[in-house]
């Protein structure tokens, strides 16, 4: 297995981009916070199958569901997947940066 060092970087309140390799794979928000109940939901970046996606009752949980999840992504990639996927997130960095949005 590839090293699959993962990171957070806070884009909002209670509100992450999942980072590896200096990109965004990911992201978690705590998604309904009660004085009694906190849900955090999860999701993989690139389109997956449904395990790619979910919630839990921490960030603690959500971190570790996530981690799963993306090794299990991740590990399916071949390296020309990989280098795709890093293209058109460079594509899309660059039109967004066009048009001012970031």
């Amino acid at each position: 297995m590839n090293d699959q060092s993962l990171s957070l970087r806070l884009i909002g309140e209670s509100d992450y981009s999942v980072i590896r390799d200096g990109r965004a794979v990911g992201r978690m928000r705590l998604a309904d916070k009660r004085p009694d109940h906190e849900m955090w939901e999860w999701a993989i970046n690139p389109p997956v199958p449904s395990w790619g996606v979910g919630r839990a009752p921490s960030l603690e949980d959500a971190k570790t569901a996530f981690k799963a999840a993306w090794v299990r992504f991740y590990d399916r990639l071949s390296a020309a997947d990989i280098e795709h996927w890093r293209h058109t997130q460079d594509g899309a960095q660059e039109r967004a940066e066009w048009w001012g949005w970031t």
